[in-house]
């Protein structure tokens, strides 16, 4: 392996990613070199400062609420499908954007249960992200269910053999991350979802340290519900909403059976919505 400078700029000047450095808002200070914390917050791309001027002066400031009807009311789920098919591996339909990973999850956690009815059991990481844990062992206490901890080598992730002696028919749920926050293991997603399959389970995936990250195909791997932010890998910002993914394709798509845990009026509105194309006033 060569190691010398001019060894260095040549592998630079041959790299086909060369240009993408100057699609982000170069650092203000002169002493940061590499940015390597993208999986906390990513950098904010140029493209983004002309967008939010534009959201601004213009969506904003010109339309104000017309905008909502315009453009705004239906961007979770354009956004969503522009998601799925760059980064996911998902059909249209499947990805909204909204609210943040732990209500997407507690969200996705209590739908899939719902689908589980008699199934008495969560399977989970003792090693995950604290806060889906705690997501866990709060919807296990609320509905009266019980926690089966997977202890995984916290500098290792969950292996399929580690999942296969949790599971059982009393098991409803699986939720597990992609990639380990800690280690960096990356979980075989594809053996441990049919795995749990096998046993009649659905399982619930965090994608937050895969997604942008690592290449994903959520439809052919088979996977029921996944969650995952933006701000890391993605580079959408502070506070960018996060996106939930169910698999809605026939003939085996879940969506028979979900129900909202609360109404709101987008709920109400794309109802009435739908009531006055029906009468042929829409």
């Amino acid at each position: 392996m060569t190691t010398s400078l001019a060894d260095a700029r040549r592998l630079d000047d041959e790299d086909p990613l060369r240009g993408f450095r100057d699609r982000f808002v170069p650092p203000t200070d002169p002493g940061l070199v590499a940015y390597l914390d993208g999986n906390s917050l990513g950098r904010p791309p140029k493209a983004t400062v002309r967008r939010l001027h534009s959201l601004v002066t213009e969506e904003w400031g010109s339309r104000l609420i017309r905008s909502w009807s315009e453009r705004w009311m239906t961007l979770p789920e354009q956004i969503g499908d522009r998601l799925a098919a760059a980064a996911l591996g998902a059909a249209p339909g499947q990805v909204v954007i909204a609210d943040s990973t732990s209500v997407c999850l507690y969200k996705l956690l209590r739908g899939a249960l719902a689908l589980r009815p008699g199934r008495t059991e969560i399977v989970t990481d003792r090693h995950n992200f604290p806060t889906d844990n705690y997501i866990v062992q709060g919807i296990a206490a609320e509905l009266g269910l019980t926690v089966r901890w997977i202890d995984s080598d916290p500098d290792g992730g969950v292996t399929v053999e580690e999942l296969a002696a949790q599971l059982s028919e009393n098991t409803a749920v699986v939720t597990l991350s992609h990639i380990a926050y800690r280690s960096a293991w990356i979980a075989d997603l594809p053996a441990l979802t049919a795995l749990a399959h096998r046993h009649g389970a659905l399982v619930v995936w965090d994608l937050c340290h895969s997604v942008g990250c690592l290449p994903l195909e959520l439809d052919s791997w088979g996977v029921d519900f996944a969650v995952g932010c933006t701000y890391k890998y993605l580079n959408a910002g502070p506070g960018a909403p996060a996106f939930g993914y169910i698999d809605f394709r026939p003939p085996d798509g879940i969506r028979v059976g979900l129900s909202p845990l609360t109404t709101g009026f987008a709920e109400v509105w794309e109802a009435m919505d739908v009531i006055a194309r029906l009468a042929g006033r829409g």
